[in-house]
This record gives C-alpha cells, structure tokens and sequence, in this order.
C-alpha cells in the first residue's frame, strides 16, 4: 500500500498521521493540540518534507476553533465522527496548485441540482441476481472487478492480499452476482473504537450500471453496520460521479462538504463530496 503511519510527541502537543503516497497526503489520526500553532508548523514542514500536496485534519468540535487558521481551513464535516462527536475537516495545501481545482464550479452546479431531487428510493433485485455478504471465495473476482473498473484507486483494492486483510479485520463487503458472475461490490471500512464506518469501495462491472445494484448493497451494509451498534456512517463520493452521489442523497444521507483534490482516482486528484446517514 505504500503507506505508514507518523507519530510524533511533544510536551505541548501529539499527533498520529498517515502518510498516504498514492494520494499524496497526510491524514491526521489521532492529535493532542495543547500548542495548536506547533501542531499546524509540524504538520506542514513534514508535508513539505515527504513531497505531500494536502493535509487533512478531522478535529473535535470543542478544538476548532483554536486549529483553524494559520492555513488550515474547513472543508466539511462528519456528524458523531469521534465516538459520536462530531468532526470538522480542516485542510491545509503545503502546495499551492493542489488547493485548485478547474472543475470544481461545475461539479457544484450538479451537486446542486441532486439535492433537488426527491429524497425516495424504491428498488428490488433483479430476477436471477442473488445478494449477499462476500467471503474467502469473492476475493479473487473482487479485485478482477476493481481492477477493471478503476485506472487508480487510493487503496490497492485490487490485491487479494490487501481485501483478505480487509476482511480479517472486519470490515465488511457485500456483492451482487449474476450467476456465477460477480455484478457489484460496496464495502464498509469499520474504525471499530470509534464506532464509525466509511461506505467506500463501490464497484460495478459496466454490463450491470443503472440497474440499481450500488443503491442495494449500500442499504443491506448499512443494516448490517446498525446491527453491530456502527452508527457513523459516512461516504466520500467522487464530486464527479452524478450516479453515486445521487444515490446517497436518495438513500437520506445528507450533504456535508467536499474534500478539494483530495484523493488519487481513476488516474488523477479528485474532490469528494461528504456524505453523512442522519443519526436517527
């Protein structure tokens, strides 16, 4: 995968950051910010120093405001993120040209006109389609179907190593198959601690788009999630994607920000645009 882990203490302050190369970022993990202005001088130096474009810093509601600033500013949010409070996304561009983004304008317009549309989904399998959660014997035409749907991706889900590791650690994958042809896939990467998981990894074999499969696999993963007391459910869809963002406004998922340039897909930056299950 590439990617590893940073921790780095201080009497004033302590950080656990992921070094993501494939995206060229950092993603905070974990912070202790007694010294917020050390915190962000930290933070942006070992970008410069390790090449990285963007750093993304979810912190607490009670730690915004004292963070904000000093060039890290507020993309979004994620309703009961850390242990059921929420978290606000700061983000800071040690390099300039990634905090643009040239089609951001109108990605916005679309995203505009989905949250006109009614927030209603009804939809059933399909005739001669089966449903169900994935397991040791999906892993290989799992990876053949990422592979062939995505050029790029920020995590290599087209290794079977990586989804058997997955899936060892419980997160969770759901796949649609046409007979013995795998159709879709969706995932949910589970942060088990802080109760919370991300709706990622959604993938259907071009032959099956427009059939409504994505829209499934994410309400039976969301059912599943529930059932294990998982009650921060969260996607980050490509703002260029009409389909998936359409889907989870349908779905009752509410629209929380987007993420400019903030992750390698598909062969280049892409934003994505937050989207959050209302806590019911």
């Amino acid at each position: 995968m590439g990617d590893r882990v940073v921790r780095h203490y201080r009497q004033d302050f302590w950080v656990s950051a992921r070094l993501d190369q494939t995206s060229e970022r950092i993603w905070v993990i974990d912070y202790q910010a007694g010294n917020p202005a050390a915190l962000r001088s930290f933070l942006k130096k070992l970008a410069l120093r390790r090449g990285m474009g963007k750093i993304i810093f979810p912190v607490k509601s009670g730690d915004l405001l004292k963070i904000q600033g000093g060039g890290f500013h507020m993309e979004g949010m994620i309703d009961g993120y850390f242990q059921g409070e929420n978290a606000y996304f700061l983000a800071a561009f040690p390099r300039a040209e990634r905090r643009d983004s040239r089609v951001l304008n109108q990605e916005q317009k679309v995203l505009r006109e989905i949250l006109a549309c009614k927030k209603d989904w009804r939809g059933s399998l399909p005739p001669g389609f089966t449903l169900r959660q994935a397991g040791g014997d999906d892993i290989f035409p799992m990876a053949r179907l990422f592979k062939k749907v995505f050029r790029s991706y920020p995590t290599p889900v087209y290794d079977p190593f990586y989804l058997a590791c997955s899936m060892k650690k419980g997160d969770l994958f759901m796949v649609v198959y046409h007979g013995d042809r795998l159709a879709s896939v969706a995932a949910a990467e589970i942060q088990w601690e802080q109760r919370r998981a991300e709706l990622t990894n959604c993938a259907t074999d071009p032959a099956y788009r427009g059939m409504g499969l994505n829209s499934l696999l994410l309400l039976h993963i969301e059912k599943e999630c529930l059932k294990r007391n998982i009650h921060c459910l969260y996607s980050l869809a490509r703002a260029s994607s009409y389909g998936m963002n359409l889907v989870f406004h349908r779905l009752g998922y509410v629209f929380r920000g987007t993420l400019i340039n903030n992750c390698h897909i598909d062969g280049g930056f892409e934003n994505m645009n937050i989207w959050v299950r209302p806590v019911k």
